[in-house]
């Protein structure tokens, strides 16, 4: 059994018929690959009736006519393998690089019953003894294989220095990622076999949005579209200011004003049923031209701009749960705010009203770069994310504004699924989204010497979902760059493949040749682009 089938059979079976009828989507309590759920969920939301926009994107032709004649397709684009790069161009230094692909990790590993639950280290002796009861009953044999369809990549530099004198460098090694895959997608870098002590630098978001907004229309909806090939990795990287930016200071907002209004202890009636879903609104008044609202904690919300009114509603939590919520204003100040309960949450003008609601309502003034770092600190799942991603708190902040200050409510381009000004919906984005990332560190290479620089990684694939039942279906896809943001002159470069027996070539434009042995082929250096796609081999 695959990892993917293992992990759906995981998915389907926590599903009760209730669920399945509401086309929920049942949400695995060991930690996955993201990417392979997201995957899996997408899948299972079109098996269970609800639908599903598949996203189509570009991995061979392009209009320019490199790579195959016939343009290849996939719905979920991974990003190709970059080129080692150069802090500044030396015409010293030449390099000849290798790249290997090894497709190791598709070999099946027996996973024990008792290892996958021992693997729940956050469940207790009695949950994990559940979840053993689970997987005999699911597993009789006394467990399942699994097996990937990432690969192992070594992407190796020899570098020559023609100089009479020792070259000090700094080399800059590209991936496509999102933060919260860092854990297992940043590669490692090595000098000689010895590890480069590296510095992470992380690249804004790397795609874009279908719709924005303007001040006389806030709301909709619009969605992010990542980068769907690899000349849009190419226009994005192609003038260097998306490097720029990622070697430069981080965005600074600690100057803007904003007023702060603070609700905590919120309280109401318990939820009966009578009164489903005890809420409290926030309603005030403004002029949508001179004042902007952010919010956390809040998940409703009205919007008039030509009345000029604005509502913002939480359901009240249990007692011992409390909770903050924020309104940041930044402009001039709302007036005739109310708070008032509700009996259910949502919009509607008609929503009977309920007694014996409130909250304390603190105001103050502060500064928005204060208050995003505090209301961050106190996000649980931001800190999950941190701990997960294994990225410090002032790396996240960072990709953070930079999101919000692009396509947030303070941009001149502003995106219509975040015209709310809900801070939550920047925050998981931010470690959702691909960008590109660099590992930066400094090699000496010797006067008329060489030396080798080895980059080593998990490299995802391209993919169809598995139930879209399109020609690409079971069908993985690799890629790499030749010289895509690389100053580097090389005299050669090569890719070798390791498929030990393991998969079938359906295309290709590297020229291997299976059946008659050639799995080490020369690169043109000419083509900017070279892709493989794959399929496993039946047992």
């Amino acid at each position: 059994m695959s990892r993917e089938s293992q992990r759906l059979w995981e998915a389907m079976s926590g599903l009760s018929d209730e669920k399945i009828g509401q086309g929920a989507a049942f949400v695995p309590q060991k930690r996955t690959h993201r990417r392979r759920w997201m995957a899996l969920a997408a899948c299972l939301v079109l098996v269970l009736g609800v639908g599903a926009a598949w996203r189509f994107v570009r991995f061979g032709a392009n209009a320019g006519g490199e790579g195959s004649e016939d343009g290849v397709t996939f719905q979920v684009y991974a990003g190709p393998v970059f080129p080692l790069a150069l802090g500044e161009a030396d015409d010293a230094i030449t390099a000849f690089r290798t790249v290997t692909l090894d497709f190791a990790p598709w070999e099946p590993v027996w996973i024990s019953n008792e290892e996958e639950a021992a693997s729940r280290t956050y469940l207790t002796e009695a949950e994990r003894q559940d979840v053993l009861e689970q997987y005999n009953q699911w597993f009789p044999e006394g467990g399942y294989y699994q097996n990937s369809d990432d690969i192992r990549v070594t992407d190796e530099y020899v570098l020559t220095n023609a100089a009479s004198e020792d070259r000090t460098v700094t080399v800059r090694y590209p991936f496509a990622a999102p933060l919260y895959s860092l854990q297992t997608l940043r590669p490692s870098l090595t000098a000689e076999g010895e590890a480069l002590e590296t510095v992470l630098r992380i690249g804004a978001y790397s795609g874009g949005f279908t719709g924005v907004w303007g001040a006389d229309d806030p709301g909709g909806s619009s969605n992010l579209y990542q980068a769907d090939s690899w000349e849009d990795y190419r226009d994005l990287l192609a003038d260097g200011s998306y490097l720029e930016n990622a070697l430069g200071p981080a965005p600074e907002v600690d100057g803007i004003p904003v007023i702060v209004y603070r609700f905590t202890d919120p309280y109401g009636p318990e939820a009966d049923e009578d009164v489903p879903n005890p809420t409290l609104r926030v309603s005030m008044d403004l002029d949508y031209g001179e004042t902007t609202v952010l919010s956390y904690g809040f998940h409703a919300g009205a919007f008039d701009a030509q009345a000029g009114t604005m509502m913002k509603g939480f359901s009240i939590p249990d007692p011992e749960d409390g909770g903050t919520y924020y309104l940041l204003v930044l402009g001039e100040d709302v007036e005739n705010m109310a708070v008032r309960g509700y009996v259910t949450g949502g919009t509607d003008a008609d929503t009977k009203e309920l007694a014996g609601c409130g909250a304390t309502v603190e105001r103050y003034e502060s500064d928005l770069g204060t208050m995003l770092r505090t209301i961050l600190a106190s996000d649980v799942s931001w800190q999950d994310h941190l701990t997960e991603t294994g990225l410090g708190f002032e790396t996240c902040y960072r990709a953070f504004l930079e999101l919000f200050l692009q396509y947030g409510v303070l941009s001149d381009s502003g995106v219509e699924r975040y015209a709310f000004g809900n801070l939550e919906d920047y925050t998981g984005e931010t470690f959702l989204i691909d960008r590109v990332c660099w590992l930066e560190g400094t090699v000496t290479i010797p006067a008329g010497g060489s030396l080798t620089v080895t980059a080593e990684m998990t490299k995802s694939p391209s993919f169809d979902y598995a139930c879209a039942h399109t020609e690409n279906r079971g069908i993985y896809g690799y890629d790499l760059v030749t010289a895509l943001g690389s100053q580097l002159a090389f005299t050669g470069q090569e890719a070798v493949l390791e498929d030990r027996g393991l998969v079938e070539i359906a295309f290709q434009n590297f020229g291997f040749d299976l059946e008659a042995g050639v799995r080490r082929v020369e690169l043109d250096l000419t083509q900017a682009h070279y892709y493989l796609g794959v399929r496993r081999i039946s047992e």
